[in-house]
């Protein structure tokens, strides 16, 4: 598991007519979601073109202590959508599981523990930066069992 940072508070998520329980007996831990993410290769980036329109694409990323941490050309598209609007959306997802993040993005260079994580997850390296940094706000979590309604978990971040 890449290092974690400090827990989110955690709680549920608002989906009226989902039978989502108010109280948190049943909602999943935040290494759940820390977990989730060090195992999927790749994560989807969800960022907004200057137009509007959403782009949507796989990158790979590594969770370390309380970022995500994204590596994209700075060349590509998602890079100039954020460089015009930080705001986006990292899921990854693995059968039955699926974690939401919505966070503000920012270039920087390569954090202390990036590169070793980096190569522990995909066995390569990144020398030098920059790369995306994703800073959550909120993050939701579900999995699609028949214990959805007591396992549907928001963290605050």
């Amino acid at each position: 598991m890449t290092e974690q940072g400090e827990v989110p508070r955690s709680g549920r998520p608002h989906m009226p007519g989902y039978g989502v329980p108010a109280d948190t007996t049943g909602a999943l831990p935040w290494s759940w979601a820390v977990d989730l993410f060090d195992r999927v290769r790749n994560v989807i980036l969800v960022t907004v073109r200057s137009d509007g329109r959403p782009h949507a694409m796989p990158v790979w990323g590594v969770w370390l202590r309380d970022v995500v941490c994204l590596s994209t050309a700075i060349t590509s598209v998602k890079s100039r959508n954020l460089l015009e609007n930080p705001r986006c959306v990292v899921t990854a997802d693995d059968g039955d599981d699926a974690l939401v993040l919505e966070g503000v993005a920012e270039l920087s260079d390569l954090p202390d523990g990036f590169t070793d994580a980096y190569r522990r997850k995909y066995g390569q390296t990144i020398e030098k930066g920059p790369i995306w940094i994703v800073r959550p706000t909120v993050a939701f979590a579900f999995q699609a069992t028949m214990e959805f309604t007591r396992t549907a978990t928001r963290w605050q971040f």
